[in-house]
């Protein structure tokens, strides 16, 4: 059954700010989820392949001119099996044309879908410093079930409209490339999908706002924080207490000789030290 809600028209593209928090969103509706969209699947089987749903969001299209402090992403979900596991990943994208930008992973969470959701806008808690002047692309992904069935995931929409493309990627069905669902047949396929974080000041450019990943990790961690933070040295601790790796003014470090197990890593920098726990698989 459809929500009633008061649509307020937007010639722009729709921040919305509260609560000290800014919502960021391509929907003119960023909050209703009044049905589910496509997604590569055999409806004969019900087999299911990977999809992933993407939008994308340049701060300045925002008039945000500083760094974005992301807290976490919302979605909507049309309809899901329990227990289906998504993935929710943030990017920095060289365009907001996702059909040719380069994307660079910054952020990644997971959440366990449960069919309650259905036709509700589901949260995720995600952390990432964005910088100042990037566009940001959000991906959800849902992976490939195989032969297994009772394991979908379609994405929410309505039909209020929106402020820039959905994109929809399945490789299982020829799409290859995020792709525009108008494009490719689907246009009312208008993901509901939202950004939600903080503008940072100066002097929010604090050591709380480090953040590492992947983690877990196999090969190359990264350290993210702002430029005006400068690290000095960063010690890879075994559980022991022992040193295992060591670098000097690194933001990213090679950790695939670490065997797998639980390390610290220790964040020297000009404004202090921090500690994180690091998982290597």
């Amino acid at each position: 059954m459809k929500k009633n809600y008061i649509l307020f028209l937007l010639t722009v593209l729709f921040a919305w700010v509260g609560h000290a928090q800014t919502t960021l969103t391509q929907s003119v509706d960023p909050v209703n989820v009044t049905d589910g969209g496509v997604a590569c699947w055999s409806s004969g089987t019900g087999e299911y392949r990977e999809n992933s749903f993407f939008r994308a969001y340049n701060l300045a299209d925002f008039s945000i001119v500083d760094d974005f402090q992301v807290s976490s992403v919302q979605y909507g979900q049309g309809t899901a099996d329990d227990g289906k596991v998504i993935t929710v990943n943030l990017y920095t994208a060289t365009s907001d044309n996702l059909t040719s930008a380069t994307l660079t992973l910054v952020a990644t969470a997971t959440h366990t879908s449960s069919s309650a959701d259905d036709l509700s806008l589901v949260t995720v808690p995600i952390a990432a410093t964005i910088p100042a002047g990037s566009t940001i692309a959000f991906e959800v992904m849902a992976g490939d079930s195989g032969t297994n069935t009772g394991e979908t995931f379609f994405p929410g929409i309505n039909a209020a409209g929106e402020n820039d493309d959905s994109y929809l990627k399945a490789t299982g069905c020829g799409i290859t490339v995020p792709t525009i669902a108008t494009t490719i047949g689907f246009p009312d396929n208008q993901y509901v999908m939202n950004v939600v974080g903080n503008i940072l000041g100066i002097e929010e450019y604090s050591l709380n706002n480090i953040s590492i990943f992947p983690n877990p990790v196999q090969n190359e961690l990264n350290i993210q924080l702002h430029n005006s933070i400068t690290v000095k040295q960063v010690n890879v601790y075994s559980i022991t207490g022992q040193v295992v790796l060591k670098a000097q003014n690194a933001r990213k470090l090679d950790v695939s000789d670490l065997s797998p197990g639980v390390y610290l890593m220790k964040i020297e920098t000009d404004r202090g030290d921090v500690t994180r726990k690091i998982i290597k698989n």
